[in-house]
């Protein structure tokens, strides 16, 4: 829940996310319900990465603009929203209708019927921004990454952007990438056991496929699905 790459590439688009978490948070495999295909948090049961059959996407990170104060108990957990939303016709009138009060802050990045958006709960107000979907963007979650880190992964996925040979592989590695900076480099694992503990990938084109590894276990391969596809992207 905690670094969201999007890339339009020529004739497709590609959504990442690293997790970074506690080990017992992990996911080992894609679940599928009503023409969603997820991974399922062990913990709550919810998700953070969710994509139906039309191409609709809901990444979710922890965390609005900044580090937040955490209450003692919350309503409902932020991966069982999402879970409701992505059935959700409108994603974008509901989330101005929904009342969030009560709920831990959080951001959600939106791909619904190729529009591009980024919505985020600070624990009082709502801000949505509807995104250039021609952009390639990075998020990093507030909770774990104070503001000079973030920009310090920005400069990373900058230098990246320079490469010629853009690529859902090469996108894939870019989440995959170690370096000596384990507290706040692309891969993580920091002392206090947050770690990076999962990555998933959706490229969207004339087909959908999911992408999900489950990166505790050095050996495992990642699990691909191919979702039935009712689009074709266009980005304009």
């Amino acid at each position: 829940m905690c670094t969201v790459t999007y890339f339009p590439l020529k004739d497709k688009i590609i959504l990442t996310s690293n997790r970074d978490e506690k080990p017992h948070r992990s996911a080992q495999e894609i679940h599928t319900e009503n023409g969603v295909f997820y991974p399922k948090d062990a913990a709550k049961k919810g998700t953070w990465f969710i994509v139906s059959e039309s191409g609709n996407v809901i990444i979710l990170l922890n965390g609005a603009f900044e580090n937040h104060k955490k209450e003692a108990e919350y309503r409902k957990s932020r991966g069982l929203i999402v879970l409701d939303l992505i059935f959700k016709k409108n994603l974008f009138t509901t989330l101005q209708d929904i009342d969030l009060q009560n709920i831990e802050p959080f951001t959600l990045v939106i791909f619904q019927q190729n529009k591009l958006a980024e919505f985020r709960w600070n624990g009082s107000e709502k801000h949505f921004t509807e995104l250039d979907n021609n952009r390639s963007y990075i998020w990093s979650s507030a909770t774990l990454y104070d503001e000079n880190a973030r920009g310090k992964r920005v400069q990373i996925f900058q230098n990246f952007l320079q490469k010629d040979n853009i690529s859902e592989e090469t996108v894939w590695s870019f989440h995959h990438q170690k370096t000596n900076d384990l507290e706040n480099g692309i891969t993580i694992k920091r002392q206090n056991t947050i770690q990076t503990i999962s990555t998933t990938q959706v490229i969207i084109s004339d087909e959908i496929i999911l992408k999900h590894q489950d990166r505790l276990n050095t050996h495992s391969k990642p699990e691909k699905i191919l979702l039935k596809n009712e689009f074709k992207t266009s980005l304009s």
